[in-house]
């Protein structure tokens, strides 16, 4: 899994907890950028994409530059904006789900589970 979020503390925590209970985390992103040349570099298995990220690029613009790599990469959008606006853009990428923070990590370990 790739874990993308800006925050570092929500991303080590999100680290933790995952590997806590059985992921195998191949990385964390910061930044769009680095987003999509971690998903080229480390061919992970899921995307965990925060959607308000730092810099140029969104989460959503790094998922369609993902995709257009990787079509078939299962990309989760975990988010605190659920507005209608920001999920129909994020619904043009087709993601495999939406998860609202605070993150329930019970509720994506069985997410992450159900897409193996």
């Amino acid at each position: 899994m790739l874990i993308v979020e800006d925050e570092s503390i929500i991303a080590l925590a999100t680290k933790a907890n995952l590997k806590r209970m059985g992921c195998e985390v191949v990385g964390t992103a910061a930044t769009g950028q680095q987003a999509v040349e971690y998903a080229a570099l480390k061919h992970p298995d899921v995307v965990l994409m925060d959607i308000m990220l730092e810099g140029s690029m969104d989460g959503i613009e790094a998922a369609t530059r993902i995709r257009e790599k990787n079509p078939d990469l299962p990309i989760i959008y975990c988010t605190a904006y659920t507005d209608a606006g920001t999920r129909g853009l994020a619904a043009s990428t087709n993601p495999k789900a939406f998860i609202c923070k605070p993150l329930d990590y019970e509720a994506l370990k069985d997410l992450i589970d159900d897409l193996q």
